[in-house]
């Protein structure tokens, strides 16, 4: 688990690259880590936002079921803005395969996407 402030440009930067290296570590392909990618550029940017108040981003691995050999990406944003969402949802949860969003007026915005690796089919 990989945790980052968003103080600069920089920042947006090494968190865009660091989820596209976890991506590529865990086998996705080159589309999927620009997907991971530019979802981490997207949501950074609004963290570092002028009217952004406090927040960071989360990036971790994941794995599904006991069953279930899968493995994935996590990134949860906290923002604790208190206004309105910037944050246009519609147009990145075409492009993950989960995503939830909690708004709470007193501590702000925890949006979570998880992106899964589909492993290849194998036919016996």
């Amino acid at each position: 688990m990989e945790m980052f402030h968003f103080r600069g440009t920089a920042d947006v930067i090494i968190a865009r690259q660091r989820g596209r290296d976890i991506a590529k570590a865990i086998g996705f392909g080159l589309v999927d880590q620009t997907i991971v990618a530019y979802i981490i550029s997207e949501l950074a940017v609004k963290l570092h936002s002028p009217l952004s108040g406090r927040g960071y981003m989360v990036i971790r691995t994941i794995a599904g079921c006991r069953e279930e050999s899968k493995l994935g990406i996590e990134v949860r944003l906290f923002d604790q803005f208190h206004g309105l969402s910037r944050v246009q949802v519609s147009s990145l949860e075409k492009l993950v395969d989960d995503m939830d969003v909690i708004r709470d007026r007193a501590h702000g915005t925890v949006m979570t996407f998880r992106k899964w690796l589909v492993s290849p089919l194998h036919i016996d």
